[in-house]
């Protein structure tokens, strides 16, 4: 995470607009691991996949309309549920066909006309 984090810190030096964000399952951990990171607060998700939504939704706040908590957590809900087969057929899900397909699924949900149903 530190060399990640240090290419996000440059990239929005050489270019303003450019904004970054630091998320972390863990309070102080961040301290632990980075230590030239002073002025950025981390948000803490807690390693829970509903607190880490909440987390981004705090940090990439935006004036336009964006989806509330409980329609992206339906669309993680589901996405995990595809993810189970994706997973079995390519053995992971980090390989460039494997995310291209939970990129097309994630896309197909979020984008049905009808609101993503209640569970």
């Amino acid at each position: 995470m530190p060399f990640e984090v240090g290419l996000a810190v440059a990239t929005a030096r050489w270019r303003p607009a450019h904004q970054w964000f630091l998320l972390e399952a863990r309070p102080y951990r961040v301290q632990q691991t980075l230590s030239d990171r002073g002025g950025t607060d981390a948000y803490i998700h807690g390693d829970r996949p509903r607190q880490l939504l909440i987390a981004l939704t705090d940090a990439l706040v935006r004036a336009g309309k964006q989806p509330t908590l409980d329609e992206l957590y339906r669309l993680f809900q589901l996405l995990s549920a595809e993810a189970v087969g994706i997973r079995r057929n390519y053995r992971t899900l980090f390989g460039a066909r494997a995310f291209k397909d939970l990129v097309v699924v994630a896309v197909d949900f979020a984008t049905r006309e009808k609101p993503l149903p209640a569970r």
